[in-house]
């Protein structure tokens, strides 16, 4: 009798487990879930152009604020390489350390070496995405000051972080 019960419960156990497991899992490679709503990206294979945009949490991106935001047409300060390096299982970012100055608008032209990486900074509302061997670029205006997290999403427990200062 306990024995027919627990296999009832194992079974039971596998059914639910096979059922919550296999049907709403992305694909292998499948990045889709760590796109935030602030960034609009139009992606090609080679360079690109993200306009993002950072408003504080009260505010929508489409609303005019003091808080750092990005035009298309907007000239930069200055242009940055950020390396996404990942050879030999080192996993980095070329700087590791961004500094800018309040009020700067800076062109940041991502390269991922061979790997699928990520740009994230959540509390700036930055997060891009660079596919393996490939260069994507954003222009950011950094309006508040501070020090802020800077990770690679799928690299962060093997190390990939940074800060960008904002002086």
């Amino acid at each position: 009798m306990i024995r027919g019960l627990v296999v009832s419960v194992v079974m039971l156990g596998l059914l639910f487990g096979t059922y919550a497991c296999g049907e709403n899992v992305p694909p292998k490679g499948s990045h889709d879930e760590v796109k935030p709503a602030p960034i609009v990206s139009t992606s090609s294979n080679q360079s690109s152009s993200v306009a993002v945009t950072a408003p504080p949490p009260a505010t929508t991106s489409s609303q005019s604020s003091s808080a750092a935001s990005v035009s298309a047409a907007a000239p930069s300060d200055y242009s940055l390489d950020v390396a996404m390096n990942d050879a030999n299982a080192i996993y980095i970012f070329n700087p590791t350390d961004i500094t800018v100055k309040k009020g700067e608008t800076v062109t940041l032209n991502l390269t991922s070496e061979n790997e699928f990486h990520s740009f994230t900074v959540d509390s700036l509302g930055i997060d891009v995405e660079v596919d393996a061997g490939t260069t994507e670029e954003i222009t950011f205006t950094f309006s508040e000051a501070g020090t802020f997290d800077l990770i690679c999403i799928p690299h962060e427990s093997l190390g990939m972080i940074g800060k960008i200062i904002v002086q």
